[in-house]
């Protein structure tokens, strides 16, 4: 039997409907001697069993669940089955993707675990002790299980030091280049998986990538802020777009954001600019321009909940200064990718800035992360990209 926590009594509700973090301030008692990054059973305080899973004495996250099966045996033939079942759903749902995450971590039941595929390439990350630990076993399950022998370890994540898990990154075997091209959503990327954002590219917003394209009318003016790579802005000039205008920070982005444009034949109706958007919005407003439709994608402005007011604060200031260069009717896309800044909270402060801005807005879509990232209704953490489009009056 493996070594057991005891809840305290009037907790365990979360885990009991399925959610599989268990803080330090739950547990009432630990039985045995479990070793950080072991396995561990969970149980309330009168003994019923919620679930077993990875311990770490290191993090406030003690154990992650990955069962609330008891019969289950956490080896390797149960994280094989657990990763198969997250490849078959991606073959059910995006049969011809070459560019998806395969796993979400607790999207798909391997808390910890995220994997994206680009291509022929995997690359992995490891949030927590207990995936960290199995890796490299990890690493020889997916490639025999997808074929794909170029697997590339980004484990950069900041979230790894609350695990007492270094910052670092490496190659599963060979090395190889980690600057890529590749293809999502019927357009062509550069990107490089060692030095992009998240794992290289967004692939959380391609779902939302091709949403975007009854909105774009044809010979219209695009505004896409927080441009990255050029994502949003490459698919709405494929859309139809005459002139796109992608604002980023980031020269070197931008650079990448050009070449893509190029290599796919869209260099023509899209401009860069580099600068900060906040500054960039009010400038092209006393300019007094006008686009047909805005795009806002900005990194998240809060990672804690203390920071929340702040955050949409921020998110209020760009809305504001993006409606004021709309064309009556004009289209909005705006997104939040903070899970602690909740749908209603993000749509409330959308309304906010139109009554400051004297425009009405009327909702033609909202949207997610895209299926790839699953969400789980158990665990609100997996739900964090929220985005609205509305028509602008």
């Amino acid at each position: 039997m493996p070594p057991r926590i005891i809840l305290r009594k009037g907790r365990g509700q979360r885990q009991q409907v399925g959610h599989p973090w268990v803080y330090e301030g739950e547990i009432a008692a630990v039985k045995g001697r479990p070793a950080d990054g072991g396995v561990v059973d969970c149980v309330s305080w009168n003994g019923t069993f919620l679930g077993r899973g990875f311990y770490n004495s290191r993090s406030k996250i003690r154990l992650r669940i990955l069962t609330r099966n008891q019969g289950d045996t956490l080896d390797h033939g149960f994280l094989q089955k657990r990763l198969a079942w997250a490849l078959q759903r991606r073959e059910q749902l995006y049969p011809q993707a070459t560019s998806l995450r395969l796993v979400h971590a607790e999207g798909d039941l391997l808390p910890g675990l995220t994997v994206d595929r680009y291509g022929d390439t995997l690359v992995l990350q490891c949030a927590a002790l207990g995936m960290d630990q199995r890796q490299d076993e990890i690493a020889g399950m997916l490639k025999d299980l997808t074929g794909i022998k170029h697997v590339y370890f980004r484990n950069d994540l900041n979230v790894r030091r609350n695990d007492g898990l270094p910052l670092e990154s490496h190659f599963w075997g060979e090395a190889f280049p980690t600057a890529r091209q590749i293809q999502v959503g019927g357009l062509t990327f550069d990107i490089d998986l060692a030095e992009g954002h998240k794992t290289g590219f967004y692939l959380d917003q391609a779902d939302n990538h091709l949403a975007l394209h009854p909105y774009v009318p044809a010979g219209g003016s695009v505004l896409d802020a927080f441009c990255y790579t050029g994502a949003f802005a490459l698919q709405a000039a494929a859309a139809g777009a005459a002139a796109v205008l992608g604002i980023d920070s980031s020269e070197a982005v931008l650079a990448l954001a050009q070449r893509n444009a190029e290599n796919n034949g869209l260099s023509e109706r899209c401009t860069f600019r580099a600068g900060n958007v906040f500054d960039q919005l009010r400038h092209l407003a006393q300019d007094g321009a006008q686009y047909d439709l805005a795009i806002l994608d900005p990194p998240s402005f809060t990672r804690n909940r203390e920071a929340v007011a702040k955050a949409l604060s921020g998110y209020k200031e760009i809305n504001l200064r993006a409606l004021k260069l709309l064309r009556p009717g004009g289209i909005l896309v705006t997104f939040t990718c903070s899970y602690y800044v909740d749908r209603l909270s993000f749509e409330a402060m959308l309304q906010q800035a139109a009554g400051d801005a004297r425009r009405q807005l009327i909702v033609r879509q909202r949207f997610s992360q895209a299926g790839h990232h699953p969400e789980v209704l158990s665990i609100p953490e997996t739900g964090y990209l929220k985005g609205v489009a509305a028509e602008v009056w």
